[in-house]
């Protein structure tokens, strides 16, 4: 499932330019969506450089292997290499871990949404619910693929599958958000 599209994943640096992935610890984003949707590109910028500069949190290990590789209207699609370390005792990659970056990945379908509410901030997690239907191993490549249901001025619905390199899939959540913008 690699995108393998020729784009090379870049980070976007506390200065807010674009660097080639070459050991920056971080989530990336493909170039053509940087620029279609620039303002994916400024918060993974300081989601990346709030890592930096005031963590390590427990999300960091699992902030690196996310890489956004498409966006369009009301959904983002991220790509997430499992390693051993995002598994459980049997070898799959742990429930924990995955609801972790579906929480994060589908957050993010927020800033494409094209309805009358648009959120400045990701807001905060009311509910998460997750199903698992099949394991992923270490090694593999889940595709996130997160839609916006439903948004209005103070809560959003959100929905994603977790797909193989099969396009099987794998996992699903629904994610719902309290916004946290001003009211003002």
């Amino acid at each position: 499932m690699n995108h393998n599209t020729g784009n090379i994943p870049f980070f976007a640096n506390s200065q807010g330019s674009m660097n080639p992935s070459c050991g920056i610890v971080g989530m990336q984003i493909l170039p053509d969506v940087a620029i279609k949707y620039p303002q994916l590109k400024d918060r993974i910028q300081r989601m990346n450089t709030y890592e930096q500069t005031h963590g390590p949190f427990w999300d960091g290990g699992i902030l690196s292997n996310l890489t956004l590789i498409d966006a369009m209207p009301n959904k983002v699609v991220w790509e997430f290499r499992i390693e051993k370390r995002h598994c459980n005792h049997m070898g799959k990659m742990h429930g924990g871990c995955m609801v972790t970056v579906l929480d994060i990945a589908s957050s993010f379908a927020l800033l494409t949404y094209t309805g009358r509410s648009h959120w400045k901030s990701l807001g905060v997690s009311t509910d998460i619910n997750a199903n698992y239907m099949r394991g992923m191993n270490a090694g593999q490549t889940a595709r996130f693929e997160c839609r916006v249901q439903r948004c209005g001025k103070n809560m959003a619905n959100l929905y994603t599958e977790v797909l193989d390199e099969g396009g099987r899939v794998c996992y699903a959540g629904s994610h719902t958000k309290f916004s946290t913008d001003p009211k003002l």
